[in-house]
């Protein structure tokens, strides 16, 4: 892991039906995307109403990582950054306490309550980032 900055915080439409986030993360002069429509769409068309709320949860999470209280804070967030084939594939606390990673989680949360991660799953593979 290397450490990053967030330079910018979007939320926005895609295909005019669904809803994404993304971060863009400056690490050594390289600007990567977090997130974004690749990784998860809400929206009107993006399932069943008792989907999993995956907007929400990557904007909380990704606030939670950076230890403020509104998406406009999040800018210049320092962050550690793990990056897998020239993409940042999860977030974490500088401190190495935290950790997201989108995939990860909203796959164990699209398992449904009996086979999915339990709510401290994202602390438990923190030795998995290191």
């Amino acid at each position: 892991m290397t450490t990053g900055t967030i330079k910018e915080a979007h939320i926005y439409c895609y295909n005019n039906l669904y809803v994404s986030a993304a971060l863009e993360i400056n690490v050594k002069g390289t600007n990567f995307r977090f997130g974004g429509h690749e990784v998860f769409m809400s929206g009107p068309r993006g399932g069943a109403s008792g989907d999993f709320p995956y907007l929400g949860k990557f904007v909380f999470r990704c606030l939670e990582i950076c230890g403020v209280q509104a998406w406009q804070q999040i800018k210049n967030c320092k962050v550690l950054v793990e990056i897998l084939n020239r993409q940042v594939i999860a977030i974490g606390q500088l401190s190495g306490n935290k950790f997201f990673n989108p995939l990860t989680e909203f796959n164990d949360q699209s398992k449904g309550p009996d086979e999915g991660c339990p709510d401290n799953a994202h602390d438990q593979d923190r030795h998995l980032h290191k």
